[in-house]
């Protein structure tokens, strides 16, 4: 990696060494410099050296309350896992409002239809085994049943082919009344008698219709198996795929940027273009003289001539806009691409940060399956009984159990958000070392520990404070999609003021929380930059936003953009090879049934992988750039032109011809 050997105006080089051989000096000593709009603001001069080691604890009440919740949430997992019952939540009832398995039907674990046909749905009774017989000589003549109030006597009162003859002629079931119809059947679910008597009415499709969609699903299964070390090997080359578009971001970011800006304003000019043409073609048929035209067509393309006329000087008043903005903006563009370029630097010199993610996607996935298991239990707790008019059961809750589980769908959350936060916070915090060290060559290589050193020994106050407010937020929109779920169900679906009221707070809410994340996540490399607590790094994120706002939108869009196409290219590419490998190779094409269902599988798995992967790109690009920020604020208050710590592809952007003539200004 090339290094800058240029030797750092004196005032710098003295700063440097009293701030980092004086750790003593109070971070209360902030110098106040102004902003790009002129703005006073403070700063702490102590950060021309990286991120401050003299740091505290940050936000310990809301550290307390994170404790005391996930006490709260621990009891009532407790509370659950020894009174709730989500086996009787999964169990079938009787008329009787009785579950088969349980209670009085405790040895009659199955439910049975008395009849297989007409109202059979509500018609049940709970047996001790599901009937099957070899032919009609060993056809049992009564069942070991629990009687209720609908089949009252599990002795066989009906014949099922001569009853379903009764019933297409009457329609009516009512004459099976306390009847008991006895007919082979299978285990469904372990919980339910299915009539072997249905299918008999398919035998006819059974060949074209459901034979052909279990063939084709046990085609798809077997090849899962066959092509499962295909399969585990689109991870490695999914991974891979990640680390070579990390390469190529280095590289051609500039080319790709300006290669789309250059495509976006040829289809700018090609759509004015057109418009005037088309303006051209209507101004021809209304001057027309040769009679060619019907007057009609003559009056179309009057208004049509007026529209395309407007049409072209709104297009060429577009190309003008974009042509002066791109102007004004090319520096601002130029640095939004040094800064996807060093935060590729960044990845490359801390390979290990790609990691990151990956563990926290496992960390993620044992605490959702944990919570989803729990959660049956959290809801089983309340008073499961049948309803007599089905098969399922009705839950009833009291109050404090209803805020029980609300709470508990706000635990989730709140952990579910603090670890992520965590997460952030060690990329943000590793790229924050990287960026102050050496001229770019290389953080210390235990930034990752120290990072993570940091999240829990400093600053999970702030972090359970962040992921307090967005917990909150993902609450509230939960709560707006139950109130609308539950006003559809009881209005239905006539009353549309409500439901268009409904669905506008819920976007409402889905935008204030990307807001919340954007904000969250600024604050997170505020903290791991200067120590702050969670209010005042967040206020402090978003002030230097604020006057920063065009180098974010357009950090942020360019690589928003980057981040899109690493997802899609990662996925497609790995997609390909698996297909390559499967449809050419001995191993696999002459075993597969069909390469559709594996490839589909593979794909949804590369592009989980590179979601993961490309998620340090957005948290790395806006840390690069506030570290950028700060260091060219505190440079010029020292006396130097720009920032001087920044690695070598921000370096290079300084270094431009156009940049030098700009500070010579």
């Amino acid at each position: 990696m090339r290094k800058n050997n240029k030797v750092q105006p004196a005032n710098q080089v003295q700063v440097i060494a009293q701030v980092t051989t004086s750790p003593e000096i109070s971070q209360k000593a902030l110098t106040t410099i102004p902003d790009q709009q002129g703005n006073q603001k403070q700063i702490d001069p102590r950060l021309i050296a990286g991120p401050l080691a003299d740091r505290g604890c940050t936000d310990i009440l809301c550290l307390l309350l994170f404790i005391a919740g996930m006490a709260i949430l621990i009891f009532i997992s407790q509370e659950a896992y020894s009174k709730g019952e989500p086996e009787r939540l999964l169990a079938m009832y009787d008329p009787n409002g009785v579950a088969c398995g349980f209670d009085n039907n405790k040895d009659y674990p199955y439910l049975y239809f008395a009849i297989p046909f007409g109202d059979y749905f509500n018609r049940t009774v709970c047996v001790k085994e599901c009937p099957l017989y070899a032919d009609e000589n060993s056809k049992p003549t009564s069942l070991a049943c629990q009687p209720n109030i609908l089949v009252k006597s599990c002795e066989k009162k009906c014949d099922a082919a001569s009853a379903l003859k009764t019933f297409a002629t009457s329609n009516s079931t009512d004459v099976f009344k306390d009847f008991l119809c006895i007919f082979n059947s299978s285990i469904l679910f372990d919980r339910v008698c299915y009539p072997d008597a249905l299918l008999a009415l398919f035998d006819n499709y059974q060949e074209y219709g459901s034979q052909f969609a279990m063939d084709v699903l046990t085609g798809y299964i077997e090849d899962l198996t066959q092509t499962k070390e295909a399969i585990y090997c689109s991870f490695a080359v999914a991974f891979l795929m990640g680390i070579i578009y990390l390469f190529f971001t280095r590289l051609l970011a500039g080319v790709l940027v300006w290669t789309s800006i250059f495509l976006f304003l040829v289809g700018l000019g090609f759509g004015t273009y057109w418009c005037h043409q088309q303006d051209l073609y209507y101004q021809d048929i209304m001057n027309d003289t040769t009679g060619k035209y019907t007057v009609e067509q003559t009056n179309k393309a009057s208004d049509n001539q007026l529209t395309f006329q407007y049409l072209t000087y709104v297009m060429y008043g577009i190309c003008a806009f974009a042509v002066i903005g791109l102007i004004c903006i090319f520096n601002k563009i130029r640095l939004a691409i040094a800064v996807i370029k060093t935060a590729a630097m960044c990845v490359k010199d801390h390979f290990l940060l790609i990691f990151v993610p990956q563990v926290t996607a496992i960390v993620l996935a044992g605490l959702w399956f944990w919570w989803i298991y729990t959660a049956a239990y959290v809801y089983a707790v309340g008073e499961i009984k049948g309803t007599g008019s089905s098969p399922f059961a009705e839950v009833t809750h009291t109050e404090l159990q209803i805020q029980y589980i609300w709470y508990f769908i706000f635990g989730g959350l709140w952990i579910n958000a603090f670890i992520q936060a965590v997460n952030n916070f060690v990329i943000a915090s590793t790229c924050c070392f990287w960026y102050f060290a050496q001229q770019g060559a290389g953080g210390d290589e235990r930034a990752i520990s120290q990072s993570l050193y940091r999240a829990f020994r400093y600053h999970a106050g702030s972090l359970a404070f962040g992921s307090l407010i967005l917990a909150i937020v993902q609450l509230i929109r939960i709560m707006l999609e139950y109130v609308r779920y539950q006003t559809e169900k009881v209005a239905g679906s006539e009353n549309k003021a409500v439901k268009c009221l409904l669905r506008c707070l819920s976007c409402l809410m889905a935008c204030f929380e990307r807001f919340i994340r954007f904000l969250n996540n600024n604050a997170y490399i505020m903290i791991a930059l200067t120590g702050k607590n969670f209010c005042s790094a967040a206020k402090a994120a978003f002030e230097t936003i604020w006057a920063n706002s065009m180098r974010f939108s357009l950090v942020n869009g360019i690589g928003g953009a980057f981040i899109f196409v690493g997802k899609f290219c990662i996925s497609i590419v790995t997609l390909m090879i698996f297909y390559y490998v499967i449809t050419t190779m001995d191993q696999f094409k002459e075993k597969i049934f069909s390469p559709v269902f594996p490839c589909i599988v593979v794909f949804i798995i590369a592009y989980a992988l590179a979601v993961l992967f490309m998620s340090i790109y957005g948290m790395a690009c806006d840390t690069v750039l506030l570290c950028f920020i700060f260091d060219e604020d505190l440079n010029k208050q020292n006396g130097g032109l720009s920032a001087s710590r920044c690695p070598e592809t921000l370096k290079e952007f300084l270094e431009q011809p156009e940049m030098a003539n700009l500070k010579q200004a």
